[in-house]
């Protein structure tokens, strides 16, 4: 039997629903201050992500790792935080001051409302929902999302739901920024099906697209990546030695698109699925646009 628990903390930023099912011995953790980000998936034993500490500490390490961060309107980078669409030019504040890149969109740090929520015996829900009324800088766009976590055994499956509800057409794309924890990541396999990657320049914005430059399923062994690729089918896998993943994201688009990036720590990887490319606003590579009163849904299924 799944259940629900909501929990707060002194800190509301580290408030949590903490889902859970004692018979498969499994827990997950939903900071909704946090935009709604899974900090915990945890089955058997093993945590599965590589989420953060319920303290400061926690906090300090989400702001520079994004741990499980949805990424909306757009994934990724904005070379000096400017684009333009529909011939006008907008400018969005900076929040990668080294590299002079806007990074990741702009709910990984809002709060969302618990919207719903249901346990029952071999399945729970929850459903969180945020509002933006266009006050972001650069991003003049008023717009709804719900995210919903469906668990059941062995599987986490998480609608994105959007609504336009301005009165002009909006450019967007999605991701997801997960860690999934390894403790031997060099006999760990990474697969996907892909062709190409991007070339990047130094302010880690894709020039160029190149041919994949190893063959997959990849063993890491020394390998560090840091890379998008383009690929052919909305699917990757990730085997440790104690577990094995498989990710399905749902895409619109010709292509699909897969960010993966192996912190120096060397004892987890990102592994971030994306309807979009990086700088889409500005290179249309997988670039959605949302007209008013109009919605659009990105599923992602998680098997483990």
């Amino acid at each position: 039997m799944y259940s629900i628990k909501i929990k707060k903390n002194d800190n509301p930023l580290l408030n949590e629903v903490i889902i859970s099912n004692e018979n498969i011995k499994f827990k997950s953790i939903i900071y909704p201050n946090l935009g709604a980000s899974i900090q915990k998936l945890k089955q058997n034993e093993i945590d599965i992500i590589d989420g953060i500490s319920n303290n400061q500490a926690g906090l300090d390490v989400y702001k520079s790792k994004y741990n499980s961060s949805w990424l909306f309107p757009f994934p990724n980078r904005i070379p000096n935080g400017k684009y333009s669409f529909e011939n006008k030019e907008y400018e969005l504040e900076i929040n990668e001051s080294n590299l002079n890149n806007r990074l990741h969109g702009h709910i990984f740090n809002k709060s969302f409302s618990i919207k719903n929520h249901e346990a029952a015996n071999n399945s729970a829900s929850v459903t969180f929902s945020y509002s933006d009324e266009g006050s972001s800088k650069g991003y003049p766009f008023p717009y709804e999302l719900e995210i919903t976590y469906n668990f059941s055994p062995n599987k986490l499956n998480v609608d994105f739901y959007v609504l336009n509800t301005g009165k002009t057409a909006f450019p967007f794309g999605i991701g997801w920024h997960p860690y999934f924890n390894s403790n031997n990541i060099s006999n760990s396999v990474l697969d996907f099906k892909a062709d190409n990657q991007y070339l990047i320049d130094a302010q880690m914005i894709p020039i160029t697209e190149t041919p994949l430059k190893f063959e997959t399923p990849l063993e890491l062994n020394g390998t560090f990546l840091d890379d998008c690729f383009i690929t052919k089918q909305s699917e990757a896998s990730f085997k440790t030695d104690t577990y094995k993943i498989d990710i399905d994201f749902s895409s619109d688009v010709p292509n699909s698109f897969l960010q993966v990036y192996t912190p120096d720590t060397r004892d987890c990887i990102a592994i971030e699925p994306m309807t979009c490319a990086p700088n889409s606003f500005n290179n249309k590579n997988g670039l959605l646009t949302l007209e008013p009163t109009k919605n659009y849904n990105w599923k992602v299924d998680l098997k483990f």
